[in-house]
This record gives C-alpha cells, sequence and structure tokens, in this order.
C-alpha cells in the first residue's frame, strides 16, 4: 500500500467504503470486513463460523448452486472466513466483472435466509470440519492451549464451535446474531485493485442497500478486566503417533506500545524463517524435529505468544530445554548492531511482500478502521520497527519471556 493508503468514503446508509487503489494489474479483490468473531458467539460456541457458512445457502433470490456459481462461471472466487475478531466476506474477479462480485456480495451478505434444511446439512459439514481439525494435531493442541489460556472468557472459544454446540444453532440465532452485527457502524466495504473511485461508488450505490442500519453499534462486552490469568501445565495422552508442545503466555494487545518490539523478537526466535533461532539450535542442530516454530497473536485487549513443536516423544524433554534456552539468549544477551539490522530488514521485507498480496491488504485496512478509525501504511509500520533499539528489545524479551509465567500443554502418544 503506498503512503497515501486509502480514500475511505461514508454512504448516505452510513456504510464505510474503503477504495484501495492499485495502479496495474486486472484483478479486483472486493469484501466486507465485520467486527465479529467468535468472541462474539454468546453462549453458543461457533456461532460466528456457523453463520459464515449459511450466507453460501441461498438467498431472497438464489438458491445454493446459483450463490456457488455466480462469480465461478466467470472465473472468480467467493470466499469468506471466521477468526476470534472478524469475519469476512470477499470476492476475486477481473475487473470487468466487479459489477458482478458486488452483486453477490451484498445479497448474500443482506439478504441470505438461511433454509431450514441447509442448517441441518451444514451442521453434519461442520462437524467434518471439527472433525478434521480434531485429526490435525497441531490444530488441535493450538485451539485447545487457547482454551486454556483464556478459560471462561470468550476468546477460549473454538472458532468452529463443538459437536454439541453446533445442535443448538437454528434460523433464529443465526437471524439475531446478524441483526446484533451486521449493522453498518460494524462493517467496511474494501475494494482494493485497479479500479476509479468513480466506478466503485457508482457501482456501490447501485447494489448495496439503501436503509438505515439496524442493529447497535460495536462496543466490546467481555473486557478482559473481568478475565485471571493463571500458568498451566498438562499433559494429556493422544492418539498421535507424535509428541507435542505448545508452551506461552497472554501478552500484549494490538495497541501496545510494544507490539512492534515482540513481533520482532517472534519473528527472530521462530518466526517463518529457515534462519529462526529455533530452526538452527533444534532442527538444524540435531534434527529433532520437522516442524518448530514461535508466534505471537494480537487482539483488540490482549494477545498471545506461544512456541510450538512436533517431535518423537524421546526427544520432546530435550527440545523442550532447548527452546527455553534460546528464550533466555533473548533475555541476558542484547542483539549486536549487525544481528539487529539483519532481523529488521528480514522483518520488513516479509510485511512488504505480505502487502503485495491484495486479500491480504483488503483485510488489514478493514480491520484497522473497524478496531481504530485507520489502517497503517506499511510504511509506517516499518518505520517503527526501524525505531527499535536492542536496548528496548531486551526490555520486552524479559518482560514476556519470564518463563514462570509461561503455560504448558503436551500431547504424548497413548502407551
Amino acid at each position: 500500500m503506498s503512503s497515501s493508503g486509502y480514500q475511505l468514503i461514508t454512504l448516505h446508509n452510513g456504510l464505510r467504503i474503503a477504495h484501495v487503489p492499485i495502479p496495474y494489474g486486472k484483478v479486483i479483490n472486493c469484501g466486507f470486513v465485520i467486527h465479529a468473531g467468535s468472541r462474539n458467539d454468546g453462549s453458543i460456541d461457533g456461532m460466528a463460523h456457523f453463520l459464515e457458512h449459511m450466507f453460501f445457502k441461498g438467498t431472497k433470490k438464489r438458491k445454493t448452486h446459483h450463490v456457488l456459481n455466480h462469480l465461478e462461471v466467470v472465473g472468480g472466487e467467493l470466499n469468506a472466513f471466521t477468526t476470534k475478531e472478524i469475519t469476512a466476506l470477499y470476492a476475486q474477479v477481473q475487473r470487468k466483472y466487479f459489477a458482478r462480485a458486488l452483486d453477490i456480495l451484498y445479497d448474500v451478505t443482506f439478504q441470505s435466509v438461511f433454509p431450514e434444511k441447509e442448517i441441518l446439512k451444514e451442521r453434519r459439514v461442520i462437524l467434518d470440519e471439527i472433525n478434521m481439525y480434531r485429526d490435525t494435531p497441531e490444530e488441535n493442541i493450538y485451539d485447545e492451549f487457547q482454551e486454556l489460556l483464556f478459560k471462561e472468557h470468550p476468546l477460549a472459544h473454538n472458532i468452529l464451535g463443538t459437536p454439541e454446540s453446533i445442535q443448538k444453532i437454528d434460523k433464529q440465532q443465526l437471524d439475531q446474531f446478524v441483526h446484533r452485527n451486521y449493522n453498518f457502524d460494524n462493517m467496511v466495504f474494501v475494494v482494493v485493485g485497479n479500479i476509479s473511485q468513480e466506478r466503485v461508488l457508482k457501482t456501490v450505490e447501485k447494489y448495496l442497500p439503501l436503509r438505515e442500519s439496524v442493529g447497535a453499534s460495536y462496543s466490546l462486552n467481555d473486557p478482559m478486566r473481568q478475565w485471571k490469568y493463571s500458568p498451566f501445565h498438562e499433559t494429556k495422552e493422544s492418539d498421535f503417533g507424535q509428541a507435542y508442545t505448545m508452551m506461552g503466555v497472554p501478552t500484549y494487545a494490538e495497541t501496545h506500545e510494544e507490539r512492534f518490539s515482540l513481533m520482532l523478537l517472534n519473528n527472530l526466535l521462530g518466526g517463518p524463517g529457515m534462519n529462526s533461532r529455533l530452526n538452527l539450535a533444534i532442527r538444524e542442530k540435531y534434527g529433532y524435529t520437522y516442524n518448530i516454530e514461535s508466534g505471537y497473536q494480537p487482539y483488540s485487549d490482549t494477545g498471545m505468544f506461544h512456541c510450538y513443536l512436533s517431535c518423537e516423544e524421546k526427544y520432546m524433554d530435550r527440545s523442550i530445554f532447548l527452546m527455553e534456552k534460546e528464550l533466555k539468549r533473548l533475555m541476558e544477551k542484547k542483539l549486536g548492531r549487525v544481528q539487529l539490522s539483519q532481523a529488521k530488514k528480514q522483518l520488513c521485507g516479509q510485511l512488504m511482500m505480505a502487502n503485495e498480496s491484495k486479500s491480504s491488504l483488503l483485510v488489514h485496512v478493514g480491520k484497522g478502521i473497524l478496531k481504530y478509525g485507520r489502517a497503517k501504511t506499511v510504511e509506517e509500520t516499518i518505520s517503527q520497527i526501524n525505531q527499535l533499539s536492542a536496548e528496548k528489545l531486551l526490555t520486552v524479551a524479559n518482560e514476556v519471556f519470564d518463563l514462570d509465567s509461561f503455560s504448558y500443554l503436551r500431547y504424548t502418544p497413548s502407551r
């Protein structure tokens, strides 16, 4: 995204349109980003995700197969996803089919009817999805770790829900969820691509609703101050052939002034690069593991830092010791000038490449506007990363990587 970023236009009905002009290409990405995810599920886990599925199951003017065919017959894509805090409904099409994409996006977002027979079928589909993730140990342990970490707080909700919770979802509850969360104050429509603002607005006004917003404005009704963290150490037997470990701690929210310091530390420690410290110290040096990583996931009012490892059970204790050793290194030894410079260049390069993805840019802009009134440009983020000092990183490492505060979850093969 350029330094000018995007243009934000508010329509007379209150809906915000973010136009991100890209001066090249013939493909447009567009879609709704809605400030509602699994932490908004209420008493039924999986509600936001179930709704995402049901958007493709028929509208007031289209049956399921018409929804699914509408963009695919012209080579486009219609898709959606749900996270802890947002849902996105988006499309990718050739520029000449922009109106076609907008038509279907409006239809599924505002005109879905949630047929009872489709609800019954989708329960089976989502149950299969849940079982698929339960058969995937790296997904399973990540979800369970968050459930244990955040306990009774809505952030603990599994995005997919549970086999028991999805049986409780019906049409009335889906309608109520939409009414609570899918109002114009709580969403942004984002367009990314080589298309003029004039064309965007002309097409938007043709297809988008004229009605006023109907639901209540978004508010965070589950403040973290009502939640208390207690470290845990749990080991569970599993049917998986390998041993798995997640270790981590709650940490900085998306607005915390030190989030970029932790982002850089995490990337250096166990980010996607093959040169991460964890990868070099455990996989490359000893060959104990194929998959080892760390991660930092910030939310609106808290965050989570974690390390993950899978290996043969006989190597697990040694591998955990080596992971803890690398965390202690970051707490005890300040990065040298060359190390710091290389770490910054690597992270900034990754951010620049991720920014080339129009779909990622769409979500970034939508989230920023919804949560904070504006989305940072990649140049702003890079500037803040480049200002980080080795002294600051050492301070943050000592604050976050205190192993006495860490929680541990292990899966070991059944005997």
